[in-house]
């Protein structure tokens, strides 16, 4: 027959504290001491304060007990004055963890984690043992209060992501971007009584009294551990405490600059595709290929990936904006031209073409700044880039199909200028004088403005590179003007 005893909450949440005088029967957890700790994602772990000992085995089975007592005697801790504990997971004492809470180490081995192994211990390998420490600790929570270096270790590392951030910019590598070290840095001062801004101008510290839910809470606990081990991860991935200045600068510089793409060499593009390009989308889809590649990097942040794609977004409704409203200007002035009596056939064709072009333009760039801007998660660039890599023609194929408003635009302002021209030669064939030379004029003005055109255009597509040939080009020309000029 059993007693039923009812648990106490202790001081912190998430553990349950078991009275040994009325045991259960059938519930070995609630006698000789243990106690039942609970992480706040559900699962249990096993904690005895005069064994020092915490376990993941379910010690309610009586074997289980048993074995845990007889490797728990292997470590006694009674002599030393950090405060130690062991994580047993076996009966194999190399798998069972040493875990000093008074320095934040752990290790598989005693040795490791004494005062003096300590102190002469390298950066770099202290950085593991402390990582090995939150790790153990992002676990097994509910037991322990925060340690008292958690906080200041914490603070001072973002404050030196955030400054790196700030210095290199888009090159910076550690694992937190600024506005997410913006957010720890609030949430880690909310917790210990301290708000702190590190976006303003002079970062204003207020110090406050520390909130009653926030004091020794497991959820404070586990929000520090995970802080502290990512940290402590990116530190060893980083070769922390191994490298003097020189040798630091040399490794980072031997490290690839190129961000990783999708594809990191993708296949050249067919003489059929450079030429559809060329000719039909007037070279628009090499600068939205780049721009498309360019959206797709992945810079080891996942929030990188929705910078990327809100900017990409942002970029082509930009775009498409401005060319819907000269196709929508376009438009009314080619159906205002077709009004007009006497245009001939020719004029007439050519101006029923710029309007089909324009409201091609019109339709694809509306339905594509609707679909673009309905679909603005970070979980929607995946597939949108998967696809637009995985199409026929690939990146080159989606970069045409992107340059289909602008491609369509200049059709249309082509066709509405071979309209307008066919309209002012059609009096050339006339036996009246004036008009005749009225159309010469209208025409010889044409070509000079075409010409004028055209070597603006060139000249906006290519002063974006350098061009050394351009320049010595000018300069001979110019020594030859010089050498040619009376003196």
């Amino acid at each position: 027959m059993s007693v039923h005893v009812t648990p106490e909450f202790n001081s912190r949440s998430s553990t349950l504290a078991f009275p040994t005088e009325q045991p259960f029967v059938n519930d070995i957890a609630s006698v000789n001491g243990w106690r039942i700790c609970t992480h706040p994602q559900g699962w249990i772990y096993f904690y005895h304060k005069t064994l020092k000992v915490v376990t993941d085995q379910d010690i309610r089975d009586p074997a289980t007990e048993t074995m845990i007592r007889l490797v728990a005697k292997k470590y006694e801790f009674e002599s030393r004055d950090e405060d130690f504990e062991v994580h047993i997971n076996s009966q194999n004492s190399p798998l069972n963890m040493i875990v000093n809470h008074t320095h934040c180490v752990a290790s598989y081995t005693l040795e490791d984690v004494i005062h003096d192994a300590i102190l002469e211990c390298n950066p770099h390998t202290l950085n593991r043992r402390r990582r090995l420490y939150w790790n153990y600790l992002w676990n097994h929570p509910a037991h322990v209060p925060v340690p008292a270096r958690a906080t200041s270790d914490a603070s001072d590392t973002l404050t030196w992501f955030y400054t790196d951030n700030l210095i290199s910019g888009g090159k910076s590598v550690v694992p937190f971007s600024k506005g997410e070290c913006e957010d720890l840095t609030r949430v880690l001062h909310q917790l210990t009584g301290a708000f702190s801004d590190l976006s303003s101008t002079h970062n204003t510290v207020l110090t406050m009294a520390p909130a009653p839910c926030n004091d020794n809470t497991v959820g404070k606990t586990v929000f520090l551990a995970w802080l502290l081990r990512e940290i402590c991860s990116f530190r060893a991935s980083e070769g922390y405490g191994l490298h003097t200045q020189k040798a630091f600068q040399a490794l980072h510089r031997s490290r690839p600059h190129h961000p990783t793409t999708l594809r990191r060499n993708p296949p050249a593009p067919s003489p059929f595709t450079i030429f559809i390009i060329r000719v039909f989308f007037f070279g628009i889809p090499n600068i939205y290929y780049a721009h498309v590649k360019s959206s797709c990097e992945y810079r080891g942040r996942l929030t990188s990936v929705q910078q990327n794609w809100d900017a990409y977004i942002e970029r082509l409704v930009r775009e498409y904006s401005d060319f819907l409203l000269i196709a929508t200007v376009l438009l009314s002035a080619t159906v205002g031209f077709l009004a007009v009596p006497g245009i001939p056939q020719t004029g007439t064709i050519a101006a029923t073409l710029s309007a089909l072009a324009s409201l091609s333009s019109i339709t694809v760039g509306v339905f594509s700044i609707w679909r673009h801007k309905t679909n603005s998660r970070a979980m929607d660039s995946f597939a949108y880039m998967h696809n637009a890599q995985h199409n026929f023609w690939g990146f080159y194929g989606h970069a045409m199909l992107l340059s289909l408003p602008p491609a369509f635009l200049i059709w249309a302002i082509i066709t509405f200028t071979v309209a307008i021209v066919a309209y002012a030669a059609e009096s050339i064939g006339g036996h009246n004088e004036v008009q005749k030379v009225s159309a010469w004029v209208v025409l010889a003005i044409f070509v000079v403005l075409l010409v004028i055109v055209l070597l603006s255009l060139y000249t906006f597509s290519i002063i974006w590179e350098f061009r050394q040939r351009t320049s010595q080009l000018w300069h001979k020309v110019q020594t030859v003007w010089n050498r040619a000029s009376p003196v």
